[in-house]
Order: C-alpha cells, then structure tokens, then sequence
C-alpha cells in the first residue's frame, strides 16, 4: 500500500481532521494561488519512442523536468486495465477490470470494452479514482476520455466528463482542456486527464518500428507541444504541472509465432474463453482445468497457469472476477483459437510486463517537479500518489508506494 512520510504525513493528518470535524468540502473550483494538474495519456507510447522517432517536445519535457527510464505497467498490459489503474493506484487484480474483456457474471456477462452500457456500469469498477478522491475533497476534475471517468464510480463522475467518441481531433481535444483552464475560478477544474487513442491504433497496424509509426508518433509530438504552448500562454500557466505517460507498450508480432490453442486442448474443456492475444482467460469446464494446463505445458510460444500458480510477481489471479485459467503468450507469440495464423501480424500488446517492450513513458514538468531530473524506472501503481501528492488530498488505500518516486518532486517530503 502506498506509503506516506514525514511532514507530508502530517498534513495528510491535518486534512484528515479538518474533514472530519468540518464535514464533507463544498465542491469548489481553483484559488488564486492553487498549482494545477493535467495528465495526459498517449495510449501504447513506448518507453523508447522518443528515442527512435524524432519527438522534439517531448526532449523539450525531459530537459525541463522529469522523464522516467521507464514506467512499468500492470499486468495484463491492456489498455482498460493500466488506464484504471493509473487512476486508482491499485493492480487490475484489486480494482476489477482484469482485461479488456472478461467474463462477470454478477454484471450480466462479458464486459467488452465496445460495450457502452458495461463501460457505463458503476458496478464493474472497484477502488477510488483520483477524480473521486479530489471531487470528496472539493476539488473539481475533469475528464476527456479517461477510463472509468463515464461510470459514477461510488456515485461521482468529474465535474466535467465525455463520453468517448474517437472521431473528435487531437488538436480539438487539447482545445477544451484550454478551456476548462479557463473558467472561472469558482467552475475551474484543477485536476485534468487527456486520452489519445494513438500510437496504440498504429502500433497494431505497422509494428513499433516502422516509418508509419514513426510519422505518428511526431504528429503526436506535435499535439504536446501544441498542448505546452497553450498552457505557457496561460496568465498562470507556470502553476500547471503536466504530466505526460502511457498504459503500455508494443511488439512486433508474425505470423510464424501463432499457437492455435485447439490443437492441443479439446474444445469441450472449456466453458468461456475471453481476452484473446496473448492473454486469455479460461473458464474451465468442470474438472478440466488440470487437463487444460498439463496439455499446454512444454507448449513453444505459450504458458498456462490455473488461478492459484500465477506468479506472484504479476499481481494477477485474486479476483473474484478471475476464472480458473490464464493463458500467456510468450514474448512476441499469439494464441487463438482460429485456423488462420495470417491475421497476426503488426503489433500488440498484453503480454508479461516484465518483457521490456511493454515498458511506456512518463515524464513531468511544471512548479512541484524536479528539472532535469531521470527517474529510475518505477511501477504505474505510484502515479495516483504522485497526482494525489500534487494536489495535497488525502489519498485512498493503494498498492503503490510514494517513496519509490519521492526524487522527481521539486520540493521534498
């Protein structure tokens, strides 16, 4: 669980005893002194983008702040489960949203990421969003497309929120969140979070490495720099801390490294299989799961696990949501339950995240971090404490651990 010290313990104590005797905060926009935060989600950035493809904005960032090695995501290493996670501190396993699609039967079945009422049901989303977190304290928050931010997740939505909608344009995205920043004082959110559908689209499509993504990736440098330049024209843009980072990274895949799962396990053994590659969950007929692992065990490309065998180091299997199977793909392998291995070519992401190429990105500037400053690599559990620091809350139950990053802040605990 994150771990708080010293005297900004204190003040989270001092916090703590101001809402308690005064009640919960009216809900209120910025002060004429509060710094602000906006955090922005470039979704399947790798860690190394910016060193393969020419990102001067991004070079910009690290040169006048902080950029992380790495940031290493949680496992599955799926865009759903990472993006909650960056919101609540705590591994899929603890916050609910196992994998981008999984089997729930206390939700009314498959929760898909394409479905707009699952995506919208409060009750498939464990833990507290830091929007929740700030709005209980009276701070305002705004969301443009964040996962979970559609759901009234322990009955809130941020102040202001969208529902997802992938055909509005970059440049016209980082526009609104300009005009949020705007607002009056008292309607002025102080907490803001951005999500781009890039390069994770391209990423499938042409693999890390190649002149297309890298075409993206520099568009994508240029809606940061548009996004900095905006706020640096802000009479108070020196008191916003921005926050740029990822959900995972990207491999490249061939057709040549396909497991199709049904030539070695019989079809009957399985109730529901959800998730697809490289991570599959298996909700085993009755008595099968043995069979299940023991015939896929030795198998090139592929790894199986039932529920209580998972490493512990994945943070993976405690669920209730969990079935009785995981399926791993090997480092660049698919599994798949189709005759045709064509499909699998470009790139994805899921895998292990130990593997280094689903390692991302984070890198911070503005009043409360450090300049100049390379954080080691660190795990993405810590960002809702980073954020929650930021703006002094009094931060919910995590798995992170705030001393891990505690380097990157301008001023210290």
């Amino acid at each position: 669980m994150m771990k708080l010290t010293g005297t900004r313990l204190c003040g989270f104590l001092i916090l703590a005893i101001i809402l308690l005797v005064g009640g919960s905060c009216r809900k209120k926009g910025a002060s004429a002194h509060d710094n602000y935060v906006v955090m922005v989600s470039f979704d399947g950035f790798r860690w190394d983008y910016a060193d393969l493809y020419n990102t001067p904005a991004f070079d910009a960032m690290a040169r006048n702040g902080v950029r992380a090695t790495r940031m290493i995501p949680s496992f599955p290493t799926r865009t759903f489960p990472n993006h909650y996670t960056l919101a609540t501190g705590l591994y899929p396993d603890h916050h609910g949203i196992i994998n981008n699609s999984f089997y729930a039967p206390e939700l009314g079945g498959v929760y898909r990421i394409s479905d707009r009422r699952k995506v919208q049901d409060p009750a498939a989303y464990f833990g507290e969003p830091i929007w929740v977190t700030a709005e209980k304290q009276g701070i305002r928050t705004a969301s443009y497309y964040w996962v979970g931010s559609e759901a009234p997740v322990m009955g809130t939505h941020p102040t202001y929120w969208k529902t997802y909608d992938g055909s509005i344009p970059y440049m016209e995205r980082v526009d609104t969140v300009i005009r949020w920043l705007t607002l009056p004082l008292d309607e002025r959110p102080r907490l803001i979070l951005l999500y781009f559908d890039e390069p994770d689209h391209s990423g499938h499509d042409y693999g890390p490495v190649h002149p297309e993504m890298g075409k993206v990736v520099e568009y994508l440098d240029e809606v940061l720099a548009y996004l900095r330049d905006e706020i640096a024209d802000l009479e108070y843009g020196d008191r916003v801390n921005l926050i740029v980072l990822s959900d995972h990274g990207m491999a490249s895949i061939s057709p040549q490294k396909y497991v199709n799962l049904y030539h070695h396990i019989k079809p009957c053994w399985v109730e529901h299989i959800t998730g697809g590659s490289p991570v599959s969950l298996v909700d085993a007929a009755a008595g099968c799961a043995d069979s299940i692992t023991r015939s896929l065990s030795g198998v090139e490309g592929v790894m199986a696990w039932k529920k209580n065998e998972i490493p512990a180091r994945l943070h993976y299997g405690s669920s209730a949501r969990f079935p009785d199977v995981l399926l791993m793909a090997d480092s660049s392998w698919s599994i798949g339950t189709g005759g045709d291995p064509s499909v699998y070519t470009g790139g994805t992401h899921g895998y292990d995240n130990a593997f280094t190429q689903m390692h991302t990105i984070f890198y911070a500037t503005g009043p409360d971090f450090r300049k100049g400053y390379v954080q080691p690599a660190f795990p993405n559990v810590d960002v809702y404490g980073i954020v929650a620091r930021l703006l002094e809350l009094m931060p919910a139950r995590t798995d992170g651990d705030l001393s891990r990053v505690s380097g990157m802040f301008s001023t210290p605990d």
